[in-house]
């Protein structure tokens, strides 16, 4: 639909940080292409991984905004507030809840996800919630001055972030999970254990192997919790942390490929051509293992945008591994617990094989070997060689030359890769013709 130099059309669905990403990313690269983001609410993207810090009570709302509110207009941006309901690949046309049609040269799906919810009785109660948004956590900000006691359901890091914030705010909490571990798809055995420690130490009640079967209440508000293995709970408050829901309805009605999320391949293309998706709503794909789970990680998000942005502009270097998702470095902090991990961390068997140091008080650390060459690295307490590692991951090198020494202190792995001629780790996207690395 390209029209006598007026340049391409873009159009974004979602105006998260995906969204916006992409945006920025288009219009820094074509000063002349037409944008536009279609999206529901007005106000571009909120930082996501700060809500735990609004929660806690050390961030005003103001400070949460990651977009000013003059984003559109100064990127010369074009906004619809209104719904996709359908795809038209053929038209190049995106149906809009409001009857309206827009014609796109290139399409973004950056639509995102929605919170998980709990299929039991009880979901309606007041001071029952999900933790997605800002109005959820404003949501629970104004249960707090009437809640002594707080049940939080999941076992992953908003879980985590939530149960240690509550506790600093002195609130009792119990502490949901539903299987033995926490977080299983990253944390093996021994780092769940550890992170269960500090949580304990804590005086949180942790309940393992838990599952909900129903919440209860009195006039119309949260009064307790009735597990499928019989316990009940009292508590005012209930939050569910157990994972996302890619948007996709409109979008596998079009005729895209979905599985839980979008599906994509390494240029964040989809099945449909010149339509692309990243963030929340795609389901990314380990080609290692054959999994596919969407991400709901913010930096990933970011990555992804890049990628789908300089493959809509036909300019992604496709040498970059950083747009499938593989080698993302997640560091965070758990439970207090300094945190990072690259790749897969927790699988066992044949080929893969794992080297882990001796252990120490509140440190655990280990990479995951796949004949020879690292798919993974997990570490708790000390984030210190995280990119060392993610070079190593990244470049394919092969460590059981190093393998006895590896985790010696007086062992550097990034001299030694420097030794190597192994080049620095992938930490952008980058267009044809940039440098990827640093």
């Amino acid at each position: 639909m390209d029209v006598g130099g007026r340049g391409r059309s873009y159009v974004i669905v979602g105006n998260g940080i995906a969204g916006v990403t992409a945006a920025e990313t288009l219009r820094a690269e074509d000063g002349a292409a037409s944008i536009t983001i279609i999206a529901g609410d007005t106000h571009p993207v909120y930082y996501r991984p700060a809500l735990k810090d609004f929660l806690g009570g050390r961030l005003g709302g103001e400070k949460l905004w990651a977009r000013s509110h003059s984003f559109y207009h100064d990127l010369r941006v074009r906004y619809i507030a209104d719904q996709v309901v359908a795809i038209d690949g053929r038209l190049h046309v995106v149906w809009l809840a409001s009857g309206r049609q827009v014609g796109f040269d290139r399409l973004l799906l950056a639509n995102g996800a929605l919170a998980n919810t709990l299929a039991c009785p009880g979901m309606h109660l007041a001071g029952v919630t999900t933790l997605r948004s800002v109005s959820d956590y404003q949501k629970v900000l104004d249960y707090l001055g009437s809640v002594r006691h707080v049940v939080v359901v999941g076992s992953g890091t908003l879980a985590l972030e939530s149960v240690e914030t509550l506790r600093g705010r002195g609130l009792q909490v119990t502490h949901l999970v539903r299987h033995q571990t926490l977080w299983s798809e990253v944390l093996d055995a021994t780092a769940s254990d550890l992170v269960l420690q500090q949580e304990e130490h804590d005086e949180v009640d942790v309940l393992p192997g838990q599952e909900v079967a129903e919440i209860v209440g009195k006039d119309g508000r949260v009064s307790g919790v009735i597990t499928r293995q019989g316990l009940h709970i009292s508590c005012e408050l209930v939050l569910i942390a157990i994972g996302i829901q890619p948007v996709i309805d409109f979008i596998a009605r079009s005729g895209i490929a979905c599985g839980r999320g979008v599906r994509v391949d390494a240029s964040m293309r989809t099945s449909m051509p010149d339509v692309f998706a990243a963030g929340d709503v795609v389901e990314t794909h380990n080609p290692l293992t054959g999994r596919a789970r969407p991400l709901g990680q913010w930096y990933p998000a970011i990555q992804q945008a890049r990628a789908a942005a300089y493959s809509m502009l036909d300019m992604l270097d496709t040498s970059s591994t950083a747009g499938t998702g593989i080698n993302y470095l997640n560091a965070t902090f758990l439970y207090g617990l300094d945190f990072a991990s690259i790749g897969l961390t927790n699988i066992v068997g044949h080929p893969y094989h794992a080297l882990i140091a001796e252990p120490q008080p509140r440190r655990y650390q280990k990479v995951l070997l796949r004949n020879g060459i690292p798919v993974g690295w997990l570490s708790l307490g000390d984030r210190a060689p995280a990119l060392a590692f993610k070079r190593a991951i990244d470049h394919g090198v092969n460590l059981l030359p190093v393998a006895p020494v590896l985790f010696e202190q007086r062992f550097r792995l990034d001299d030694w890769l420097d030794t190597q001629g192994v080049p620095p780790p992938v930490l952008n996207v980058s267009k044809v013709g940039e440098g990827r690395y640093g």
